[in-house]
């Protein structure tokens, strides 16, 4: 049986590892859908970035990042953090991605988007967490709206993908 950080219903969220370098993770940023409402694939990811990448995160004072695995098999099939934590305001910013196709629609992203809030109020004792969402992104806005999160505001112009300005819908959360 596998380790795990913290247990959810049909998907646990642990560490990341070493070995995950070996796996699809890097490849998740070079997918045209898996990467459709992010700001990546804008530079071609390859392992050796991922494990730039994966360095930062081991020494960062600011990031929280788990993998999320299924549960039954391990599979390691997305990534769920808090980011650009800010100590003193209590606040950071929500990052998810469901990497592995397979598991799209299984509301793998609600389960993880509560639990990494959930461990951000309860263990991290933040005040609030927020997410940036590209409007056109209704998985997102769905997994926010079942967490408890709000959108205050719409930012115009935020993201230039796939050949166009993108807004972003700010959503937010306080304990």
């Amino acid at each position: 049986m596998d380790t795990h950080f913290i247990k959810g219903d049909g998907i646990n969220l642990r560490e990341l590892r070493r070995a995950d370098l070996e796996g699809n993770w890097y490849k998740w940023f070079n997918d045209s859908v898996v990467t459709k409402y992010q700001n990546k694939k804008i530079f071609p990811n390859t392992r050796e970035s991922q494990e730039k990448y994966y360095s930062y995160l081991l020494n960062s004072n600011s990031d929280v990042v788990m993998a999320i695995v299924d549960a039954a098999s391990n599979k390691h099939l997305g990534n769920v953090g808090l980011h650009k934590i800010d100590w003193v305001h209590r606040s950071a910013e929500l990052g998810i991605v469901i990497g592995e196709k397979e598991f799209y629609g299984k509301k793998y992203g609600k389960q993880a988007w509560k639990l990494i809030t959930e461990y951000g109020f309860d263990i991290l004792n933040l005040h609030r967490i927020f997410a940036l969402i590209m409007e056109k992104n209704i998985a997102s806005i769905k997994c926010a709206e079942a967490a408890g999160f709000n959108c205050e505001g719409k930012i115009r112009d935020y993201f230039y993908k796939n050949g166009t300005y993108e807004k972003v819908l700010y959503y937010n959360i306080i304990k």
